[in-house]
């Protein structure tokens, strides 16, 4: 009862509550009213030889949620990494705990996907609201969860992708940083990498915020200046030992397997630019184009608005994710990457508080686009 009464608990359980009840029985409308195929078939809806979920209660629940990463999530969990194919590029924690909580659940691998990242869901949720109290106040923050619970992507925070993991470890980072436990936050930043190769950049907030603790002096050397540097680490131990394996260099895989090549965020914006004035966009490259440019304008107000440590981190993670091109969609999942911005929602939920009008833009469209693209997800749409 006494964690019932933290704001943050209590509003982070309910607001899950009701879009994982919404999003379950919208699914099931959706697949229920429009008559689509939804069975393995390479490359449109590879199942990578994993049997559909589709029949009784369970293709119910959880058979609309084996899409896509959910696939290659449970394949790593399930087979392990193996030299020449596309799974190589995951980092390796999710599936561990994919191939754990499976092997407790009877080999429930889908299952174990889909609990790891609602209970993960759960507890950024959490973590976001506290964090946000800490920085707007309780008000705008209250806004701002329901903004990080309803972003046209978020959908994913409930599928078996590894987006809840990251945020949620993420964010007990900085939660750590904060109250001065290093070592706490270090270890949270580096199983941060090891959900998500990008996790590595948490280095650079958690490093500013151990030396203004010290008041920006580097002497004596103590460990507080050593477990920033674990998230880093634990990025570059991740491309390490896939070298030790014997898997070709990241790179390799990512432009063989993904046709995801290393590019100047203007490249990508510049030919997601061109095809949307010839006419050859598809509808997700419109999204991804206008996501980039939130990002750049949540990384200015970040800069201008929020603490330092904040402000590196959506730097260093819009940096990141808008410096890639991959065809035929040139900026391909920024706008589900967006949605790492945390930070940034902050000042949302701030402005939403003094506004109405605001508050009604930045909840309503989104919100449409949230039903749109779940229920296009669910029917093996591509979404980004």
């Amino acid at each position: 009862m006494r964690l019932w009464r933290w704001e943050p608990l209590r509003r982070g359980i309910t607001l899950y509550l009701f879009v994982r009840a919404s999003l379950s029985l919208w699914a099931a409308v959706v697949l229920t009213l429009v008559p689509a195929e939804t069975g393995p078939s390479d490359p449109p809806r590879p199942y990578l030889g994993i049997a559909p979920v589709d029949g009784g209660l369970a293709g119910l629940l959880l058979g609309p949620w084996q899409r896509f990463d959910t696939l290659h999530y449970v394949y790593v969990a399930t087979h392990g990494y193996e030299a020449g194919t596309s799974h190589t590029v995951f980092p390796p924690l999710y599936p561990a705990l994919i191939r754990a909580v499976g092997g407790l659940l009877g080999g429930q691998y889908l299952l174990a996907a889909l609990l790891i990242s609602n209970l993960s869901a759960v507890g950024y949720l959490t973590v976001f609201f506290a964090l946000a109290e800490r920085e707007v106040g309780p008000a705008a923050a209250r806004r701002a969860q329901v903004y990080a619970a309803l972003y046209p992507w978020a959908f994913v925070l409930l599928a078996g992708y590894s987006e809840s993991l990251f945020l949620l470890l993420a964010g007990l980072s900085f939660w750590m940083a904060q109250r001065g436990r290093g070592w706490a936050a270090g270890l949270c930043g580096a199983l941060a990498a090891l959900v998500r190769l990008q996790g590595g950049a948490l280095a650079l907030p958690l490093t500013f915020e151990a030396l203004r603790r010290r008041r920006f002096r580097l002497r004596p050397l103590r460990m507080d200046l050593l477990w920033p540097l674990l998230p880093a680490l634990a990025s570059v131990g991740f491309l390490l030992g896939r070298a030790w394996a014997g898997i070709e260099p990241i790179t390799v895989t990512y432009s063989a397997h993904w046709r995801h090549v290393s590019a100047p965020p203007w490249i990508g914006m510049a030919v997601n630019l061109r095809n949307i004035l010839d006419g050859v966009a598809h509808p997700t490259d419109y999204l991804d184009f206008a996501a980039a440019w939130l990002a750049i304008a949540l990384t200015v107000a970040a800069w201008w608005q929020l603490p330092p440590a904040y402000a590196l981190y959506v730097s260093a993670t819009t940096l990141s994710n808008l410096s890639h091109l991959r065809m035929p969609h040139p900026m391909c999942s920024v706008g589900r990457h967006t949605m790492e911005l945390f930070p940034g929602l902050f000042l949302l939920g701030r402005l939403g508080e003094r506004s109405p009008r605001l508050n009604r833009l930045t909840l309503c469209p989104p919100t449409a686009l949230f039903i749109y693209l779940s229920a296009q997800f669910v029917l093996w749409g591509w979404v980004g």
